[in-house]
């Protein structure tokens, strides 16, 4: 039976909260806070870092702290999934978290992957021009 016909689900989501602009989350880069959410939604889900076949992570500002143009990459490792994991990164302006989850969804479907990492995060008071 492929994916189409049994179904594309989240099991699991978390999320960091909003914050102020300059506040108390502005001093944590992008992949810290995106760990920390994906960790948490990989928990949530009983889902073993090992059994994630990829990740995939939106972010707009990919030039806010030194490791975020690696994203994808860090939020992996970050949450202890194998290093030969592959890691993609996107960016469609505001929808780039949607577009994190869509692309997973596309590598269920064309049988890539079982289990994707999906998400997206920003810190717009990290970005030099706000």
């Amino acid at each position: 039976m492929s994916s189409l016909t049994k179904g594309i689900f989240i099991v699991g989501a978390k999320r960091t909260p909003f914050g102020a602009f300059g506040g108390h989350l502005s001093k944590h880069t992008p992949t810290q806070l995106q760990v920390l959410a994906s960790k948490h939604a990989l928990n949530a889900a009983n889902v073993k870092p090992e059994s994630v076949d990829s990740v995939v992570i939106g972010c707009v500002l990919s030039d806010a702290a030194t490791d975020t143009p690696y994203l994808s990459r860090h939020v992996g490792l970050g949450c202890g999934l194998p290093i030969h994991t592959p890691a993609l990164a996107v960016n469609r302006l505001c929808g780039s978290g949607f577009q994190a989850v869509v692309n997973g969804a596309m590598d269920i479907l064309t049988g890539d992957s079982k289990i994707v990492l999906t998400g997206g995060v920003d810190v717009m008071s990290q970005h030099h021009m706000c």
